[in-house]
């Protein structure tokens, strides 16, 4: 079952041409159009705009069918083959994706988000640019809802190393991505160089799953993107994300590799010092009170089991991560 509306508008505007008789030729003649747009809206690539719906209804005798199925297309702002994608994803229970081309618009931050758009659409004034990077962050409120969906997020490595924006831009972008991945209901994995079998190489996946409805799976490209729901569709493709995420870095070392790229190449952070750091501040999130300090200048030694953690020992450690991670 096709669940693309743009798409699913198409095939019933194929549906009443081939009923009609004509050809894609014949009915761009009567509604003032090339047979190319015509079947460009069949296919489902490009979404048909209210005046041309109303000729195409008109020149089709539909009764106003058309007219009644268009307003699915609506995009609320984003491109037409992910405007339904972005509504699904608020109902998601789980949320599995792969990529292997830049950061999950569900992880960017707004600096990452706009020098990327800045990038792929040159032609685009500020006003458009900063509307999509608000959509993109308007996405990421369900990680913040009181019962937020369950995600898999598995990066390639090359998109650590690929800078997008300045080097500030992608150092906060490699927090951020630390700190989703020490959310609770969060995985973030990365897939080294070395990691060669595995079927990643065919293009992004994403799966999302829901409580009440069937899965679906999506995956884009070019000024397109394609979602289905079949059973052996979806089963395919969750298939396909298994041996994806098994030939990735667990989700231990993956948050380590995050660090070691933004301390080696946009930090002078020691990465020792952000490991102890990290293990501390668990310990601290977990009521833990015997913990013991590293060799920082001015530790007396570690604090005895059952005593209280001193202010200015739980300062030197803060002080540690400050400019990694605000606690």
């Amino acid at each position: 079952m096709e669940t693309n509306p743009v798409l699913v508008f198409g095939s019933v505007l194929r549906a009443l041409r081939e009923q009609a008789g004509l050809s894609q030729r014949d009915l761009g003649a009567r509604v003032y159009c090339s047979a190319s747009l015509i079947s460009a809206i069949e296919l489902g690539a490009k979404p048909a705009k209210l005046d041309l719906v109303e000729r195409l209804d008109a020149a089709l005798d539909a009764s106003g069918v058309l007219l009644k199925v268009w307003p699915i297309t609506t995009t609320g702002g984003y491109a037409s083959w992910f405007a339904y994608v972005a509504e699904l994803e608020k109902e998601a229970c789980k949320i599995h994706e792969w990529e292997l081309r830049t950061v999950p618009g569900l992880l960017q931050t707004p600096e990452y988000s706009r020098a990327l758009m800045r990038a792929v659409r040159p032609r685009d004034g500020d006003e458009r640019i900063e509307a999509s990077v608000n959509l993109r962050m308007g996405r990421q409120e369900i990680f913040g809802r009181d019962d937020p969906p369950m995600a898999w997020f598995v990066l390639d490595e090359s998109i650590l190393h690929r800078p997008v924006g300045s080097g500030y831009v992608m150092r906060n972008q490699l927090i951020k991505l630390e700190k989703m991945a020490e959310q609770t209901n969060v995985v973030v994995q990365v897939m080294p160089f070395s990691a060669t079998e595995h079927p990643g190489a065919e293009g992004p996946l994403r799966i999302l799953e829901f409580s009440d409805s069937p899965p679906v799976w999506y995956t884009e490209g070019w000024y397109s993107g394609r979602m289905a729901e079949t059973k052996e569709e979806v089963s395919s493709a969750m298939t396909c994300f298994d041996l994806i995420r098994a030939s990735a870095l667990p989700p231990g070392e993956s948050l380590q590799a995050i660090t070691q790229v933004r301390c080696s190449k946009y930090e002078k952070e020691d990465l020792d010092k952000v490991v102890l750091f990290r293990r501390q501040r668990r310990q601290l999130r977990r009521g833990r009170r015997s913990w013991q300090l590293g060799r920082s200048p001015g530790c007396q030694g570690p604090v005895r089991s059952g005593a209280a953690v001193q202010p200015g020992r739980l300062a030197q450690v803060r002080r540690l991560g400050e400019a990694l991670i605000s606690i």
